[in-house]
């Protein structure tokens, strides 16, 4: 016991499905050629112990081309009395059972049964294959990053990546068209999230992402609203974007900034 548990946990697995498994098929096999031939075979041949003085004659048994057995009396030199014939009941019984086939009902429930079993063993080793495959992958960023709570210091750190950040926010959104300065600047928040090493989940949209970054920072809702209507308007509307829509977005993105804090 003390060399298997060495062993890894699919293996020993696998090992205790195959001893069960190979327990259920001898199991069955017994039940299919009968216990007595399992357990004792065919059994000691039974001899007649050899004498020197003879009480009687013993007849011949003789047995014919077509199977069946006769006896005849031999010579008797020395008058003995004949001996009793002997007794072929038992032999002729056992015979019988041992020529006699299991009936079909026993050999297609036993058919069955080992098919189940296999099924069984083949789906437990592929189940345990696939365990063992799956835990030897390496986990993934996004494994990595989702969690069921936020790590305490990502508040902080996306804070000081948002103010190391500013400069190059604030460019974006003074240089070019104001149309694509405030698209720009919005985007400036995936950056700052990924700088912070808060990655961008798998089923997050872009305004979802900065959202969730800006919320990690309990920024002010009031501008974070009008940055974030200020972005889908410069990229999904048709109607010119004006200096004063920069303006607005300069001034939700300074209030934004004065906002910045860690939650308790």
């Amino acid at each position: 016991m003390r060399a298997l548990g060495g062993l890894p946990d699919g293996l020993r697995a696998v090992l205790a499905v195959a001893a069960t498994s190979l327990l259920m098929v001898v199991a069955a096999w017994a039940t299919l050629i009968g216990p007595d031939q399992v357990f004792t075979g065919p059994g000691v041949v039974e001899r007649t112990p050899t004498t020197t003085t003879r009480t009687c004659l013993p007849l011949v048994v003789t047995t014919a081309p077509d199977g069946t057995t006769g006896t005849t009396v031999p010579d008797n030199p020395q008058g003995l009395p004949l001996c009793e014939e002997p007794d072929t009941s038992r032999q002729d019984a056992t015979d019988l059972v041992e020529r006699a086939d299991p009936p079909l009902w026993l050999k297609v429930l036993v058919w069955l049964f080992l098919l189940v079993v296999l099924l069984t063993v083949v789906a437990l080793v592929v189940w345990v294959v696939a365990n063992l495959a799956r835990g030897r992958q390496p986990r993934t960023r996004e494994q990595r990053e989702t969690v069921g709570f936020t790590v305490l210091s990502e508040p902080a750190r996306l804070v000081e990546a948002i103010t190391a950040d500013s400069a190059q926010q604030d460019a974006a959104l003074r240089d070019g068209d104001p149309r694509n300065a405030i698209v720009a600047a919005w985007l400036r928040f995936e950056v700052q999230g990924e700088a912070a090493g808060v990655g961008r989940r798998s089923w997050e949209t872009s305004s979802e992402y900065a959202l969730r970054v800006l919320d990690l920072v309990s920024a002010d809702s009031g501008a974070v609203n009008r940055l974030a209507g200020l972005y889908r308007e410069a990229r999904f509307s048709e109607h010119p974007i004006t200096e004063e829509h920069r303006t607005d977005a300069l001034e939700a993105l300074t209030t934004i900034r004065r906002s910045l804090g860690v939650r308790p």
